[in-house]
């Protein structure tokens, strides 16, 4: 039997859990799955809702009639910067995400709460 989640299947640390039968799925391996399946739904979702206005806009465009022609018109510009927002907002989304980047955001932050100050130094000398 073969575990899947939404078609793909997760492997947490790339191979499987000692004592466990090869399609066990761990509860590690399920926080992994929900995590990746979180994670797109987020994608998705900030995608539908950057590029829907933009889409349904140039589709009244395109066949809308000349009453709804100029209203169209003007909402294109604000429509296109939503879309483009997009690019702007993904890869904020993978880093707030993402469980590294996080951890070391904590860190910096509690570095220069304790007083020390922000050393962007990390070459020798």
């Amino acid at each position: 039997m073969q575990n899947k989640a939404f078609g793909f299947r997760v492997q947490v640390g790339g191979q499987g859990v000692a004592g466990l039968a090869t399609g066990a799925e761990t509860s590690a391996q399920k926080q992994a799955a929900r995590k990746v399946t979180r994670m797109c739904l987020v994608i998705v979702t900030t995608f539908t809702v950057a590029w829907l206005p933009y889409q349904l806009d140039i589709l009244i465009i395109n066949q809308g009639s000349k009453a709804h022609l100029e209203g169209a018109v003007a909402f294109l510009d604000a429509a296109e910067t939503l879309a483009y927002i997009n690019s702007c907002v993904n890869p904020i989304v993978y880093a707030l995400k993402w469980k590294p980047f996080r951890t070391s955001l904590v860190q910096v932050r509690d570095h220069q709460s304790a007083g020390g100050g922000l050393d962007l130094h990390t070459g020798p000398g």
